[in-house]
């Protein structure tokens, strides 16, 4: 597992070092429910890098804990002001079980707050898990912080 991570974070890094604008950070919390399995809480941490230049796109890279089972996640997403959608592949590792490749989607609304719908398939298993998170913003070196005519992240702080 912690060789999954390392791989999948120096990928992240590789794409986000080119032009590093804005990174955010904070907690999620999600209620996965599936047919024939029981519901469960998950909570995790995941970070995000918007390139806000034109279209905003970004990748995030998330580790997700529940009762009996870990995941790591990486995404690609693309979003307007205060919404948007991601998706890409996660990692599931089950007690007692080998490590399984799957696919989730998200679609999520949002300031520092937000809610998300995120959809899941993971070895041959649905589940769908609403959620809650924060996130916080930490500025890159792409915004100049100050009053540039245009309204982006950095008239957050002026």
């Amino acid at each position: 597992m912690r060789y999954t991570f390392t791989l999948l974070f120096s990928l992240f890094v590789a794409f986000v070092s080119q032009a590093q604008n804005v990174f955010t950070l904070g907690p999620m919390l999600h209620y996965n429910i599936g047919k024939n399995i029981p519901n469960k809480l998950s909570y995790g941490l995941e970070a995000a890098y918007w390139n806000l230049d034109n279209v905003p796109v970004g990748f995030d890279l998330g580790l997700e804990f529940q009762k009996g089972a870990k995941r790591v996640y990486l995404e690609g997403q693309v979003g307007a002001v205060l919404a948007g959608l991601a998706a890409g592949p996660v990692l599931e590792k089950k007690n007692d079980e080998p490590m399984h490749v799957g696919w989730q989607t998200n679609i999520w609304a949002n300031y520092f707050v937000g809610a998300n719908l995120r959809w899941r398939r993971i070895n041959k298993q649905s589940i769908f898990a609403p959620g809650i998170y924060a996130k916080y913003p930490f500025l890159g070196s792409g915004l100049n912080n100050g009053s540039d005519g245009d309204t982006d992240w950095d008239d957050l702080f002026d």
